[in-house]
Formats: C-alpha cells, structure tokens, sequence
C-alpha cells in the first residue's frame, strides 16, 4: 500500500487495542471494502477483539442518506451495497486473514437514524494439540 493510502485508512479509523497489528489490519481492511461497496469512506471505525468474537463499529459520516441504486453509482459497480452478500463475503475473508482464525457468524446490525454500522464476527476456536 502507497504511504497515501495508509495515511487515509489510519484517519478513517481508530482502533481499540492500538498494539495490536491484527486489529490495525482489521481497520484498514474494513474501511478499504466499506469504501468499495459504499462509494465513500467510513468517518471512524473502532475495531474490538476478545478471544472469540471481533466486533467493528463503522461511522458512516454522511447525513444525506442514499438509496441502494445511488451508492451502487458511487461505488462503480451496480448491486454492491454494504448490505450485500458480496460485503459479507470479502469482510469475512478479511477477518480470517487477520485472525488466522475461521469465522463461524457473521452477524451485522445497521442503525440508520445514527448512521452507525456494527459488524460482529464470531470466531472459531482456535485448534488445540494434544
């Protein structure tokens, strides 16, 4: 990544546990596909970990709220939206990259009226050897 594009993913995004690379990695993953299927950055994100669970709070930072065929306008590609299955799959494949751990549920949760985005990531436990 260009050192201009590592100084915007770190402006758009906070990160709970500053020491952890995983979680630096998280944000910027995150922000990078958000800005994909939205068509804008996020105005902040915060990126939690416990053991078994990683759960992302996006700002959406705008206040004119937009339709699905806008924000496919804005992202270039028609039928991409945060709430499509294509998010799901590429925020899934972001987390175990980071991780190095399958996630099992993928559960988001949109407030529209605070422009707020919650993605929780349920993670499976991690392999024991005898």
């Amino acid at each position: 990544m260009s050192d201009a594009s590592d100084a915007s993913a770190e402006h758009a995004s906070s990160v709970d546990d500053s020491d952890s690379p995983a979680s630096k990695e998280i944000a910027r993953s995150l922000s990078s596909i958000w800005l994909r299927f939205s068509g804008r950055r996020p105005a902040s994100m915060t990126v939690e970990m416990e053991p078994n669970v990683v759960r992302c709070v996006i700002e959406e930072g705008t206040e004119d709220p937009t339709t699905e065929e806008e924000t496919a306008e804005a992202s270039g590609q028609p039928g991409l939206t945060p709430e499509s299955p294509s998010f799901s799959y590429n925020a899934t494949a972001a987390i175990t990259r980071a991780t190095g751990r399958r996630v099992v549920a993928f559960i988001p949760k949109r407030n529209k009226k605070t422009l707020t985005s919650t993605q929780t990531f349920i993670l499976d436990q991690p392999r024991r050897r005898f």
